[in-house]
């Protein structure tokens, strides 16, 4: 009976992994690079912002980006300071979002962010 218990165990422990791993690395799918034409914060937790040619490739209904309202305020002061920063320089930005549906408020959902 242990051996069935522990047996269970892993197959739960397995599947658990298995199928958390694959949902975090269907989030981040695409990259994309550019300008940054407006950044716009909607409420103290969320920030918007559209790169002058966004891509077309996501399954959001909207054509701009939008930091998740999940991150940190210091994480959210950081990118936040990147995009005025690229603004104001006229430097590109690169983003990495999700393009198969991963949305908040019908936005493509940010990943990750660097200035070029």
């Amino acid at each position: 009976m242990k051996s069935g218990k522990a047996s269970a165990r892993r197959c739960v422990i397995f599947c658990a992994l298995f199928f958390s791993s694959g949902f975090l690395l269907a989030a981040y799918t695409a990259n994309t690079t550019g300008a940054v034409s407006w950044v716009k914060i909607y409420n103290t937790d969320t920030i918007y912002f559209q790169l002058q040619s966004m891509p077309s490739d996501h399954q959001c209904s909207t054509n701009y980006f939008v930091l998740a309202s999940s991150i940190t305020s210091d994480q959210r002061d950081r990118y936040f300071s990147m995009l005025l920063a690229a603004k104001m320089s006229g430097a590109k930005v690169s983003v990495g979002y999700d393009k198969n549906g991963t949305c908040q408020n019908n936005s493509p959902l940010v990943y990750a962010l660097s200035i070029q």
